[in-house]
């Protein structure tokens, strides 16, 4: 967690504000909070303000956030998406934003911290001796995990993409609910170079050794593949049937976040990305939307719309919304019913 200001509600020093600029006593005045306008890219990923760009960090009052301090890694994977994007070195055609290539970027389901751990963790699997390691009693074969492991080139948490599940449980496993700076990194949290720092884990920590066997052991437990699919593990039912849900837990810094947990007694998604929406405005005419909701339109197990959004969110379909009535009445999917 990001250090927290107490106050001593002893001692006046600690009284609420009097500026004669907010809109209420006790309030900051707004031309202090932070504020950023720019022709590139501006984002936020649940850190503060301070690298909403990095090319112009902002400050303001530390009850408003920190600065100058680390970054999580969606935070600098939402940076490196929109840079890479702006410059065209992504893969997609062209440059610069377009509707589909924000929908692209957006599932596109990028790890940032594998972009950061994982050679040093193939590294220090190999270097395991006698591919073998003693952790909670029980002695674990990770000769398997290695090369699944090594074989992760795209980093992506797409629902075909395999060893994806390993690794996020082994990333799991190494933070063991500690914040990222505490891992064994050789190039510490830098504020002068705070999109790539910290990198490269230390192949040598017991810490880096120990986390991969944890996960294989885990997985076998399980009954789960070390190879598997990611939609092999990370699914959510609707129906009685398991929808293949993209996308994995913040700390690994993919943008569309999803996290799974028990339910009945079953592995299946509860939390995550929920409603998202695309909307590029034009100079004439109504915004052009897309929007998804992952949930889907009812909460009722009864309803047809049970799962009427989920499905497409599964396959990286999307939604169009429609603002006039010209573009509604141009839908397909259109349905008028007159009521008596």
């Amino acid at each position: 967690m990001p250090p927290v200001s107490i106050l001593d509600g002893k001692r006046s020093a600690c009284d609420w504000p009097d500026d004669p600029n907010a809109v209420a006593p006790g309030l900051m005045d707004p031309r202090r909070q932070p504020r950023l306008i720019r022709s590139d890219f501006v984002g936020n990923a649940n850190d503060s303000a301070w690298l909403a760009n990095p090319e112009q960090p902002l400050s303001f009052p530390r009850a408003m956030g920190d600065t100058a301090a680390l970054r999580s890694p969606r935070t600098q994977e939402l940076i490196l998406t929109a840079q890479h994007r702006i410059d065209g070195i992504d893969g997609w055609p062209g440059k610069g934003f377009t509707p589909e290539t924000m929908r692209q970027s957006l599932f596109a389901d990028h790890s940032r911290a594998a972009d950061l751990a994982l050679n040093s963790t193939v590294t220090a699997c190999r270097n395991t001796p006698f591919g073998t390691v003693l952790v909670d009693g029980n002695l674990v074969d990770v000769s398997e995990a290695c090369p699944i492991l090594a074989a992760r080139k795209s980093h992506a948490y797409t629902s075909d993409s395999r060893g994806s599940w390993l690794f996020a449980t082994y990333w799991s496993y190494l933070l063991g609910g500690q914040a990222v700076e505490k891992l064994p990194w050789r190039a510490p949290f830098d504020a002068k170079d705070p999109v790539h720092t910290p990198n490269s884990l230390d192949p040598g920590s017991s810490a880096v050794r120990d986390a991969p066997a944890r996960a294989a052991f885990a997985l076998r437990k399980a009954g789960t593949p070390l190879n598997a699919r990611l939609s092999d593990a990370q699914n959510i039912t609707r129906f009685g049937e398991q929808i293949p849900v993209h996308g994995s837990i913040a700390e690994l810094g993919v943008l569309n976040v999803i996290t799974s947990g028990q339910v009945d007694g079953r592995t299946d998604v509860v939390f995550g990305s929920r409603f998202i929406q695309e909307v590029r405005f034009t100079a004439d005419g109504p915004p052009q939307t897309s929007s998804l909701l992952t949930y889907s339109q009812s909460a009722d197990p009864t309803s047809p719309h049970y799962a009427d959004q989920t499905r497409p969110f599964s396959v990286g379909q999307w939604v169009t919304e429609r603002f006039t009535e010209e573009q509604i009445a141009a839908s397909p999917q259109l349905e008028v019913e007159v009521l008596k």
